[in-house]
């Protein structure tokens, strides 16, 4: 990149790592030669409405993007501290470790998804999402190496010197940089469901501030506290990757006949623990999906880059995806207002997402493996901030 002259850069995706990376240029761009554009597929900010659950952020990677972001002040006044307690138990009930939240642990501390993206949202200056912008085509001029990007309403923006697939799990940007690659069915799907705890108290004083994961027979019921007393509940089974399509579940009429379905998957399980299932509605289908994490892909050009899941897509039993995100925005925006080589973001983005990925893989084979219950306690047991005993 030339000091002399304004590099453009376009940003496909408004997701948390598009934001992030917006929000670093934007308030580092007076001391850089660039300018940027964000284009975003969703229609307006509103449009998710209330979607994901709680996010930990990670001092080493969400939480310095947010720094770097001059927002982790703000993400102070939003977060949950005491989100981070964990209870691990079978699907008999029988509870296996239970760690304490505390209002000091700022290690990993919980924030609503729809918050963060909010935060990022409203730092911005008010035109620099252009939303309703489906990217349907990305091409690069031979002879100026400029990139032109087509959207689904037919409008085309063009002239850009490098690009960023901030796009997401199926990406129209990763064809670029990693040819061929695309997402595998990791053999897991979701069922996600929402409640107020308000209305149930028995199951909030058992759920605290903080979350839970219920491990057997080769599957899993993990509900999770969000802000405002809002219960995530993620049902976790081994199934072929049609289910999300063709299993009665999926073709019920109704979501009061999904829920009767989507309880019976669970027969004979702990009644306290079903019930976390029970006090939900509106079942959404989440099948998880992968990228390879084992390989180290180029550019076919030094200009188009990936950040995220576009890069990096993995199952979340790692708790790392939004994370990597977030740190990749960080250290792309630093290469790019330094006028760095982009192969430096590339191969750091690429050591650390490797080795999280492989992690989270690891991880999924553990949560749906013979005696899980056992062996995730021994395993968040091995580090010190977990070795206590069940209360």
């Amino acid at each position: 990149m030339s000091a002399l002259t304004t590099t453009r850069v376009a940003i496909v995706g408004a997701g948390i790592g598009g934001l992030t990376l917006a929000r670093i240029l934007q308030i580092r761009k007076l001391t850089s030669p660039l300018a940027f554009k964000l284009f975003e597929s969703d229609a307006n900010a509103s449009l998710r409405g209330t979607f994901g659950g709680s996010l930990d952020l990670k001092l080493d990677s969400g939480q310095r993007a947010l720094h770097a972001a001059a927002l982790h002040g703000e993400f102070l006044k939003l977060c949950r501290p005491a989100g981070g307690a964990l209870q691990i138990r079978d699907h008999t009930g029988k509870l296996f470790l239970k760690h304490e939240g505390s209002e000091d642990d700022m290690y990993n501390p919980e924030i609503d998804r729809e918050q963060l993206r909010s935060l990022l949202i409203d730092s911005l200056h008010a035109d620099t999402v252009q939303w309703g912008h489906k990217a349907t085509a990305i091409t690069r001029d031979a002879s100026t190496g400029k990139y032109a990007i087509e959207f689904a309403s037919g409008k085309k923006e063009v002239d850009f010197d490098i690009v960023v697939g901030a796009d997401g799990a199926w990406s129209r940007v990763r064809s670029l940089a990693w040819p061929g690659a695309a997402p595998a069915y990791s053999g897991v799907t979701f069922l996600e469901t929402k409640a107020n705890l308000k209305d149930h108290p028995d199951l909030l004083e058992i759920i605290g501030e903080g979350s839970a994961v219920v491990m057997g027979e080769g599957k899993c019921i993990m509900p999770q506290m969000s802000a405002f007393k809002v219960l995530t509940v993620y049902s976790a089974l081994r199934v072929p990757e049609d289910w999300s399509r063709n299993s009665n579940i999926a073709l019920a009429k109704t979501d009061e006949e999904k829920m009767k379905l989507l309880l019976d998957e669970f027969a004979g399980w702990d009644e306290t623990m079903l019930k976390f299932i029970r006090v939900g509605s509106k079942p959404v289908m989440r099948p998880i999906h992968a990228l390879p994490h084992d390989s180290q892909p180029r550019s076919k050009t030094d200009n188009v880059v990936l950040l995220g899941d576009a890069a990096h897509l993995m199952s979340p039993f790692a708790g790392a995806g939004v994370n990597m995100a977030m740190a990749d925005g960080a250290d792309l925006a630093d290469v790019l207002v330094t006028g760095k080589p982009l192969e430096e973001y590339e191969k750091a983005m690429r050591v650390r997402s490797n080795a999280e990925a492989a992690d989270s893989a690891s991880n999924l084979e553990m949560f749906f493996s013979d005696g899980a219950a056992q062996k995730l306690t021994d395993f968040f047991k091995s580090m010190e901030r977990y070795d206590q005993p069940p209360a």
